[in-house]
């Protein structure tokens, strides 16, 4: 059963080409009216101009399907920017038009960018004052390892302490994933734990985006990626 697009509902935009790319841009914006075919959102942050009309992209959403809330996603392109969209008697604002191009189906919320940090790296999360190991990370969310004593479970809200360089934010994150390490591992006292960030301040997202470019940077100049 495919989830329902409803006006009011919170759509993140990326261009369909950026894909698992560093220079990504994951637009916000909110269905303003949909049918079959076409939907109309608010104009997305940061704002699309019409220079990009007619530019395929993926419209992902967060729905609840089986008591669990995945996330899923449409191709889409961009058709029209309608500068006097009415939201409400004497409201005018500014609008843009997407055709869609096939039906939602889920997505990996993993399709950010994502880095291995090196050891030595100044990003860094924490989980009940105790630092975690990064795996990965990307704007979307981590992968990480992390003692059995602690038992996670799948669709949970955890709430995090990012800290990069000097800056210290709070994260919350919903588990996605839980795997025991192999039969044959050194340490078959640790798990292997996915999540996904929810991240609604802007300060945080640019600065976790930097991070994570700045550890690609230096990973390429030691030749390491």
């Amino acid at each position: 059963m495919h989830k329902q697009i409803k006006p009011g509902m919170p759509l993140e935009i990326v261009f369909e080409k950026e894909f698992n790319q560093p220079n990504a841009h994951y637009m916000k914006a909110v269905v303003y009216d949909c049918d079959k075919s076409n939907i109309t959102i608010s104009q997305t942050s940061p704002a699309l101009g019409k220079n990009f009309l007619k530019r395929r992209v993926m419209a992902t959403f967060l729905a609840q399907k089986e008591q669990r809330v995945l996330r899923f996603g449409f191709p889409a392109q961009l058709m029209d920017l309608i500068s006097d969209y009415e939201i409400s008697s004497e409201n005018m604002v500014e609008a843009l038009r997407l055709k869609k191009l096939a039906e939602q189906e889920p997505v990996d919320f993993r399709m950010y960018y994502r880095v291995q940090p090196p050891s030595e790296t100044n990003l860094r999360l924490f989980l009940q004052e105790e630092k975690v190991s990064l795996l990965d990370i990307s704007i979307g969310g981590a992968k990480f390892s992390y003692p059995k004593s602690h038992i996670f479970q799948p669709n949970e809200k955890v709430s995090f302490k990012l800290i990069i360089a000097d800056a210290v934010f709070s994260v919350d994150a919903v588990v996605r994933n839980v795997r025991d390490a192999l039969f044959n591992a050194a340490n078959r006292n640790i798990q292997y734990v996915s999540v996904e960030f929810r991240i609604e301040d802007k300060k945080i997202e640019a600065s976790l985006g930097q991070a994570i470019l700045d550890i690609e940077r230096n990973l390429l100049c030691r030749g390491r990626i």
